[in-house]
């Protein structure tokens, strides 16, 4: 398991505390052992789960339900032993709930999920990192109103559906990986216009990977249509930005190979990850800082609710979230854990500005006019511009 550097093992005094329990009440009466060493590993406050016997007070029925229903199938895109360790806690706590995960690429889990639906057949109780999928399953009323989830007011107002269909579980920002080997620290963009400027960028020393909406949709809606366009324009035709079909994870690898000397975007978390290695890597973040939500969701003709419910609730509660993040770096999203320790490379994020994609955006006309004028650079050749 991963561990923040700089951080030391409190020793046998906080073990104890945990063992003993915090704020113990309904659903926390006793910390998981898990839960202990991840908070004793990562030298944290015990005072930062206070509160979590309320977040896992959850009705009786939804016990008596999930012992009945005994699986409850996940689906996402961690690796399975991440999975594993992450949910190490939730097992200790409800024993009687089998956890069943798939993993799978986003669009492709997704549309299976759909079409399955669509011939009466239902693949999975709960979904994480549906991505842009969330549309169809939204417009298909598939999804269950999560209000009545006791943890669903741990989340700001703006990282869950006005409808109750879905909650952030982990935030993830999208900026860039850079070879700290070929790029000096002082040279690094501080706005997206410095970006598209500077000559540093250009010659291929940029790769980009197929997927704007997941930090330029929300910059197109921040600043306006006549400046996406003119943003788009400069960046393939002054830049020439090597246009690659690696995805997000593979392509922070190989910035840092020395492939190229940035990779946009990158999840904060995968870069997290090769610097705890010692890799020549760095994070930067122009302003404003792009961010996604990544939703965690239940289908509404999910034959294990009562167990879903339990799962779901826990992973966006105080317990959930640490775990998440001492597991795999991703950021958490509860109101009492947006702190700089949690958040991988803070020192370039925090005190900018922030520009969050919404559902709204993505349903847009700006979105099809990004797409559309994106799509024709993307598919260009790298000799001729597009139109």
């Amino acid at each position: 398991m991963p561990r923040r550097e700089g951080m030391r093992c409190l020793g046998a005094a906080l073990a104890l505390t945990l063992t003993l329990g915090i704020n113990c009440g309904a659903g926390a009466a006793e910390i998981p052992k898990a839960t202990q060493k991840a908070m004793t590993d990562l030298g944290l406050d015990t005072r930062l789960l206070d509160g979590l016997d309320a977040e896992l007070n959850v009705p009786g029925a939804w016990i008596e339900g999930a012992k009945q229903e005994k699986d409850v199938i996940v689906s996402g895109t961690w690796e399975p032993r991440e999975f594993r360790d992450m949910t190490a806690p939730f097992r200790e706590r409800y024993p009687f709930v089998n956890l069943r995960y798939e993993r799978a690429g986003t669009t492709g889990r997704g549309m299976q999920v759909l079409v399955a639906l669509n011939e009466g057949r239902v693949l999975v109780d709960v979904m994480t990192g549906i991505g842009d999928a969330i549309l169809y399953f939204t417009e298909a009323k598939a999804l269950a109103d999560l209000h009545e989830l006791p943890g669903f007011d741990n989340i700001a107002p703006n990282y869950v559906a006005t409808d109750g269909t879905w909650i952030s579980h982990k935030l993830s920002f999208r900026c860039m990986a850079y070879n700290t080997e070929l790029v000096k620290k002082a040279d690094l963009p501080r706005t997206w216009d410095d970006l598209v400027n500077a000559d540093q960028w250009g010659k291929g020393n940029l790769a980009l990977t197929n997927n704007p909406s997941s930090w330029l949709l929300g910059l197109w809606g921040q600043f306006g249509e006549a400046w996406g366009t003119s943003f788009i324009s400069t960046l393939f035709e002054k830049q020439q930005p090597q246009r690659r079909k690696e995805g997000l994870t593979a392509l922070t690898g190989l910035a840092v190979a020395g492939d190229f000397h940035a990779s946009l975007p990158s999840p904060e978390w995968v870069a997290k990850r090769y610097v705890a290695k010692g890799a020549p890597l760095g994070y930067h973040c122009p302003e404003p800082v792009p961010i996604t939500l990544s939703q965690i969701a239940m289908l509404q003709k999910s034959p294990h609710a009562n167990a879903a419910r339990l799962f779901i609730n826990w992973m966006v509660s105080r317990e959930g979230q640490l775990q998440q993040y001492a597991v795999t770096f991703e950021v958490p999203v509860h109101k009492a854990l947006q702190l700089p320790q949690f958040v991988p490379f803070a020192d370039t994020i925090a005190g900018k500005n922030k520009s969050v994609r919404d559902d709204a955006l993505l349903q847009s006309d700006l979105n099809k006019k990004m797409s559309a004028q994106w799509d024709r650079y993307w598919n260009a050749s790298a000799t001729k511009k597009a139109p």
